[in-house]
């Protein structure tokens, strides 16, 4: 399911100790092994995800993966199983995805985007596997990027707001939205091209999107970073609402969801660095 962190941002019993782990630079993430002679840098970001939205406590034992100032992502990038991490760098303008949960290094680099622009995740052609994309804040300009290298584009909502992908209506293809932040208001664009605009939480709370519920379909949901509570909007787009909460994390924390064990349904976790 199409799930992702929209914004830069230890859990309550996750464990204390973190094994030392590092990352190769930036520039060496590549399909090819990285060269020996390539500097490495202290990893700066812990993951601690868990496959449970009912508990405080991380299930996924802890890894490090990305630095500053990457974007932590999350995406099926194999079409296999569930979602895995990525870190996007908007220095270099380059995404570094895996398919495991232990850190180390990325395993496929994807440089797309120009500066300025905030990194999208989405199926954008149903085929079960997740790829990039690249919003524009100045225009509002969504760019997909197929396996194939090939773009589409679509341009949605008003210049700098926050970037929405997710699976509407359950057809298997992500569609795009926007969160304005300052009405704490969730515009998802259906894919005959009307809007659905649902008001959730409380402005400037951190957007998330995930199918909290296993129905195919993605549904809003939020991260309140004073006091580190993720919400769940189980009941979807639909008008009547219906709300899970848990407290996961502490402030500071990066929030990031995605479907982790492969089970069809969304759930938490949070990045610290």
């Amino acid at each position: 399911m199409r799930t992702q962190l929209f914004s830069q941002m230890i859990t309550a019993g996750v464990a204390g100790a973190v094994a030392a782990a590092v990352i190769a630079a930036p520039n060496v993430f590549s399909h090819v092994a990285a060269k020996p002679e390539k500097a490495a840098a202290i990893c700066t970001f812990t993951w601690y995800l868990s496959n449970s939205r009912t508990s405080g406590t991380a299930t996924i034992p802890a890894f490090a993966y990305g630095n500053t100032p990457m974007v932590p992502l999350a995406g099926n990038w194999d079409g296999a199983g569930g979602d895995s991490p990525a870190a996007y760098s908007p220095d270099e303008r380059k995404f570094f995805l895996t398919n495991s949960f232990t850190g180390g290094v990325g395993q496929v680099t994807i440089a797309f985007g120009n500066v300025g622009d905030r990194p999208l995740v989405g199926d954008w052609n149903g085929d079960g596997t997740d790829e990039v994309g690249a919003y524009t804040p100045s225009t509002g300009t969504f760019t997909k990027r197929a396996a194939d290298r090939s773009t589409t584009s679509v341009t949605f909502g008003t210049p700098y707001q926050l970037p929405l992908t997710g699976d509407w209506n359950g057809d298997g293809v992500t569609d795009v939205g926007v969160y304005r932040a300052s009405a704490a208001t969730f515009d998802l664009r259906l894919p005959d091209g009307t809007t659905r605009s649902i008001h959730y939480g409380d402005p400037y709370w951190k957007p998330l999107i995930g199918d909290w519920n296993g129905d195919g379909r993605d549904e809003p949901g939020l991260f309140n970073p004073a006091n580190a509570t993720f919400y769940f909007r189980v009941s979807g787009i639909d008008p009547t609402e219906t709300t899970e909460s848990i407290r996961y994390g502490d402030t500071g924390d990066l929030p990031v969801v995605g479907d982790w064990d492969g089970n069809k349904t969304s759930s938490q976790g949070i990045v610290r660095y």
